[in-house]
């Protein structure tokens, strides 16, 4: 079971809109910084579904490149990480497609995320309740399950082994 508590449910502090498209989103975003000990140089990001149809409108582009660029779901600097990523040089493309080929949820992403020559592929999936999961690393299935009140330096050093010839 992905909820384990009521806080999963009700949600997180946080900026909004959208639990799902903003905090979920802002997870994901912060578990690639931490795997990468900090914000990358470049990123792919692909949107499905209803992050495809509606990212900009609920903040799922802002959310994402704030938690890779290290921000908290509750950091009110989230609407404006488009501008904090042109100061850090962090550049990214999106991309927007229909079905996710790797996990059947409508709030997903694959972000490929480059820092000096480390590359990471992470898909994450963004359940609501600011409640998300790491559904795939480099190829490789996993299941990550993240809430904002986790520890996200520990759950990347502790995920590092699915980092492709990367792992601790």
């Amino acid at each position: 079971m992905e909820f384990q508590s009521c806080f999963d449910i009700i949600g997180p502090i946080m900026v909004g809109p959208s639990s799902s498209h903003t905090a979920g989103a802002v997870s994901i975003g912060k578990f690639i910084h931490e795997l990468l000990d900090g914000t990358p140089d470049n990123a792919h990001i692909t949107f499905y579904q209803s992050f495809a149809e509606t990212y900009q409108g609920h903040g799922t582009d802002k959310a994402l490149i704030g938690g890779i660029l290290g921000l908290n779901t509750d950091d009110t600097r989230i609407k404006y990480a488009l501008d904090m990523a042109e100061k850090e040089e962090f550049t990214y493309e999106f991309e927007l497609k229909g079905d996710c080929p790797y996990y059947n949820h409508p709030n997903t992403t694959i972000i490929r995320a480059t820092r000096g020559d480390v590359t990471v592929i992470v898909g994450g999936a963004s359940l609501g309740g600011g409640l998300s999961k790491v559904f795939l690393m480099d190829e490789q299935d996993v299941d990550i399950r993240l809430s904002t009140s986790d520890d996200f330096a520990k759950l990347a050093k502790e995920n590092k082994q699915y980092m492709k010839g990367k792992g601790e």
